[in-house]
């Protein structure tokens, strides 16, 4: 099991930078089950992913084995096996794993999303479930689901919004089609036609605006996590919702050549900035566009109410 522990904190400090550096001020156990859950997360993703790892009928198939493990229908040890049954410790919901799964196997060809909806329920089913599976490791109540929901969508857009080109180079567009023109091609976007490329830019600014009140909603949760847990999970916020300003501030010639990110003195002012500003929350703006479709996006298993 320590074996195992170090290399989930080994894998985290590795592929998330900004998460790994807020999880630092969790408390030890939390920062223990968080790399766990992470290191689980990340392999899942890896099958999903990356060709290296074999051809993708090899890859569902590991994930499949993954599955049965981590859902405990499987006699096989492993790593997927141990976060199973810790997920099991802390009563997560089976439907809420299963449905980061699901999103996560619907993403292992090419595909684009058509309409924001189909966005927002992908940013719940690989993002917002990561929430529920996190809440009652940070030691939040259940009324705090909505919030952890509502900040790992968030988090997700933020990501879609900086991994554009990463993402049309793996054939897949996350961008709403009905965003975009009726011609628009993702092949263009990847040969750098200006126009195509102009476009998508656009559709990247209209999504970091749908994350900003899923931002503000995860605030209001914050009391709800015992301390230093609190402060980890707000400096995770800052830090991310600070990467969408930011790509937000880029002008579009200049947003496409590097993947936009914040170097260790940008994130130790975000966070100074933070501490030593306001410590109430962002005035919280119903999102229309989840508010909308909330009823669309209540039928996916486990996905709870964000409005009563």
């Amino acid at each position: 099991m320590r074996d195992h522990q170090a290399d989930a904190q080994a894998i985290m400090d590795a592929h998330a930078k900004s998460f790994s550096w807020a999880a630092k001020f969790l408390a030890r156990d939390a920062r223990s089950h968080v790399a766990q859950l992470y290191a689980f997360a990340r392999l899942m993703d890896d099958l999903v992913d990356e060709p290296s790892l074999g051809s993708l009928v090899q890859r569902m198939a590991q994930l499949d084995a993954n599955r049965d493990q981590v859902l405990g229908l499987s006699v096989e040890v492993g790593r997927s096996q141990d976060v199973g049954k810790m997920l099991k410790s802390f009563d997560v919901d089976a439907r809420v794993l299963q449905s980061f799964l699901d999103a996560l196997q619907a993403d292992a060809s090419s595909r684009h999303l058509q309409t924001l909806p189909d966005v927002l329920g992908f940013a719940y089913g690989v993002a917002g479930t990561v929430g529920q599976m996190m809440r009652p490791i940070l030691g939040a109540n259940v009324e705090a689901e909505r919030y952890a929901v509502a900040l790992g969508m968030a988090m997700q857009l933020t990501n879609i919004a900086r991994d554009v080109l990463e993402d049309a180079h793996r054939g897949r567009c996350y961008l709403p089609a009905q965003w975009l023109p009726a011609d628009w091609q993702l092949s263009k976007l990847i040969d750098g036609c200006p126009a195509t490329r102009r476009q998508a830019y656009a559709a990247t600014q209209r999504l970091l605006v749908e994350a900003e009140p899923l931002y503000a909603l995860a605030e209001q949760g914050f009391d709800a996590i015992p301390m230093p847990n609190r402060r980890a999970v707000r400096i995770a916020c800052v830090l991310y919702r600070a990467i969408g300003r930011k790509i937000s501030a880029t002008p579009e010639p200049l947003y496409w050549p590097q993947r936009v990110h914040l170097g260790v003195g940008a994130k130790v002012l975000v966070v100074l900035r933070d501490v030593l500003g306001r410590h109430g929350h962002s005035v919280h703006v119903v999102s229309t566009a989840l508010q909308e479709h909330q009823d669309a996006l209540q039928r996916i298993p486990g996905f709870p109410r964000m409005w009563a």
